[in-house]
């Protein structure tokens, strides 16, 4: 991975430089603004965790009564 951060101060700067060890491999690449959108990320994520644990609160079940059955589970 190669991460660089940086104030572009012309249109010129807006070129971005990688590594060599980059060439003739598929790369993404992305880019924003920091200011705006770090808060933004950590709210989706804080939002995107917190539906995660309601849906698996939705999905427990009681498994006090069940007992494993090896022979019935191998049954062809």
């Amino acid at each position: 991975m190669y991460r660089k951060i940086f104030v572009a101060e012309n249109a010129e700067d807006l070129n971005v430089r990688l590594p060599d060890e980059y060439l003739h491999k598929d790369i993404e690449v992305i880019a924003f603004d920091l200011g705006e959108s770090v808060e933004g990320l950590r709210a989706s994520k804080r939002e995107a965790a917190e539906k995660a644990v309601e849906f698996f609160k939705t999905i427990q079940i009681d498994r006090s009564g069940f007992k494993f059955d090896r022979d019935e589970a191998n049954e062809r």
